[in-house]
């Protein structure tokens, strides 16, 4: 596509590209705040005109006493109305910019923070899991925060403050062209020193929200596992882990203020020596009568003011590389083409699946150096259950994660209904599977609004998959039933409560497809027994992935697989193999001897050699 000449350039660096993205959508705000900045500088520029019009019209020349005559008296009167103008003008401009620009950060704000957060969401299980929460959470929150401060801040005194600069310039050249050139004379090396401190300004605000991302990934994970620091008397250890990444950043921080106190000195010096040689020359050129008092008013006027804009430019480039280095945190997640790829991208289909699925020679790793499925093969009919056994780390859980495809095989086919599911639309594959996780994750809200989450059920629908999961009688026991508060994580409600929520919350989907990771672990008896009472509705007429570490339950499967290594040792129906000396008969009866011992069973304990691979179907 050829760029018209109308059209800018987008920048290259990925920080300014993106900022000019998201601005160039609020232009009106924008010129707007851009025409006030630059009636704003039109005033500050004018501001020294009415005593240089006094002192050249009515003071010069006249002695130390003199009369004002009615001429006189109405140029004063004028030059105290202009005054008042200057200064309305001067408020007005001010006001527009100031709101303009808030407003566009404000905007921009909520645009990068939301455009982060959807493309979080988007972003796979691969990438949040190679990623601190707390950072991330700090990218979304206080970095695109920072991008507003930019806005509501910086860019408008930056603009402000070259743009006086340069017309103090031109009015100035305009005057005496000498005087120009002395009084602008430490620019350049004001530049140069600019660029030189900005580049390690830049780099220590880089290193300081790693910092503060580390501190923040740290803080998070600690509070969100502060059973298991009570319980194993670590709260000295988690206090010192963050105290060492805190000192690291203070020590960032207090050589990062080192570095802009000694950079707003030399513009400090820079300032001085301008307003002392304009001084000097100034006096010279009226005793030359190349310009007039008033003429030195104006100019020793803007020499002064020449210290408040460099400092300003100093301070907000400071501010600027901060905003720009936070910018490119937020970019780098933008940028980042983790995402499952959608094979669609026509309608919606709206049929329901029928429920078969194959895994033709699939491999997966997490990581490049250590595989996690290795040529696994399985063939699961429409309506049918098959149970995955193994050892933890055995690849069962991998098997469910891809077939509710999060994440895609490294190679081989996982389908649905005997196409690729990489070739179905991504959300209708989501629709069609769904999973119940070994500890059910609840958020922060009503019983109610966890059941219904995502969607806009009813009460009638709500209850009723309510009382399918067999978690109606303890839900209207609750102080508020359904409308009861839940904490985070469903904190105040027992494990096996949790899971009949998270029944209900699979049941109102009414997916033809379910993982089942491990859904009764860790629950006493009586819990175990009301979840699969729940558990035993949800799977009636769906085709069903149940992983497992129980034989009892694996029993209940039309198909066994058990699975060591990412490989699948044996697979056939649970009779065919109890027939057998198959591991999985060993394994069911080392379960039923610990049971009458009443010891925990090791799971697997008698697994198979790796070598004798079994298959029978």
């Amino acid at each position: 596509m050829t760029r018209t000449a109308a059209t800018p350039a987008p920048p290259r660096s990925p920080a300014l590209r993106l900022l000019w993205d998201h601005a160039r959508r609020h232009w009106p705000a924008l010129t707007g705040a851009a025409a006030s900045t630059v009636a704003l500088t039109a005033a500050q520029l004018a501001a020294p005109w009415p005593l240089k019009i006094a002192i050249d019209s009515l003071v010069t020349d006249r002695g130390t006493r003199f009369e004002l005559d009615s001429g006189d008296i109405s140029l004063l009167l004028g030059l105290a109305a202009l005054v008042l103008g200057i200064a309305a003008v001067n408020a007005a401009a001010a006001f527009f910019s100031e709101f303009w620009l808030n407003r566009s950060g404000e905007q921009i704000v909520h645009d990068l923070r939301t455009a982060t957060y959807e493309h979080l969401q988007r972003l796979s299980l691969m990438f949040h899991s190679s990623r601190h929460t707390g950072d991330l959470v700090a990218r979304v929150t206080g970095d695109v925060n920072a991008v507003g401060d930019l806005f509501a801040q910086t860019l408008g005194t930056l603009a402000s403050a070259s743009m006086v600069l340069i017309g103090m310039f031109a009015v100035t050249f305009w005057l005496d062209p000498l005087l120009a050139f002395v009084a602008f004379l430490v620019t350049p090396a004001l530049f140069v020193t600019t660029m030189h401190y900005q580049k390690r300004i830049r780099q220590m605000a880089r290193s300081q929200r790693a910092k503060e991302g580390e501190i923040a990934s740290l803080a998070t994970e600690a509070l969100s596992a502060m059973q298991v620091i009570k319980a194993f008397g670590t709260e000295r250890f988690e206090h010192d882990r963050v105290q060492q990444r805190s000192a690291e950043r203070l020590a960032v921080g207090v050589q990062s203020s080192r570095v802009e106190a000694r950079f707003g000195a030399w513009v400090d010096i820079l300032g001085a020596v301008a307003t002392a040689l304009v001084l000097a020359l100034g006096v010279l050129s009226v005793a030359d009568g190349r310009i007039t008092p008033g003429d030195l008013v104006v100019v020793v006027a803007y020499t002064n003011k020449l210290y408040k804009p460099l400092k300003d430019i100093a301070k907000q480039a400071s501010r600027a590389a901060r905003a720009l280095a936070r910018l490119e945190r937020i970019a780098e997640i933008l940028s980042s083409d983790m995402v499952l790829v959608d094979g669609s991208d026509g309608p919606m289909p709206d049929h329901r699946a029928a429920g078969t699925i194959d895994l033709d020679d699939v491999h997966f790793r997490y990581i490049e150096t250590r595989p996690a499925l290795n040529g696994v093969t399985l063939h699961i009919p429409s309506g049918s259950r098959l149970a995955l056994v193994g050892e933890s780390g055995a690849g069962k859980s991998t098997v469910g994660a891809l077939v509710a495809r999060f994440y895609d095989p490294s190679q081989g086919t996982v389908s649905v209904d005997g196409r690729d599911a990489r070739e179905w639309p991504l959300r209708w594959v989501r629709t069609q599977v769904g999973v119940l996780l070994q500890d059910t994750i609840l958020f922060s809200g009503t019983v109610r609004e966890n059941i219904a989450y995502g969607t806009d059920a009813d009460d009638e629908q709500i209850e009723a998959v309510a009382r399918a999961a067999d978690a109606l009688k303890f839900i209207r026991s609750l102080p508020d039933g359904f409308d009861t508060m839940l904490g985070p994580g469903g904190l105040g409600l027992s494990g096996g409560q949790r899971q009949r929520i998270g029944i209900a919350r699979v049941l109102l989907r009414d997916p033809p497809i379910l993982v089942l990771d491990e859904p009764t672990t860790g629950l006493d008896a009586e819990s175990e027994q009301q979840v699969m009472a729940g558990l035993q509705r949800l799977i009636e007429g769906r085709t069903t992935i149940l992983i497992t570490h129980s034989t009892a339950l694996a029993r209940s499967a039309d198909q066994v697989a058990v699975m060591s290594n990412g490989m699948v040792l044996e697979q056939g129906t649970p009779a065919q193999l109890l027939a057998d000396d198959s591991a999985f008969a060993r394994l069911t009866g080392t379960q039923q001897r610990l049971d009458l011992t009443g010891t925990d069973s090791a799971f697997f304990a008698a697994r198979v050699p790796d070598d004798k691979h079994v298959e029978r179907t």
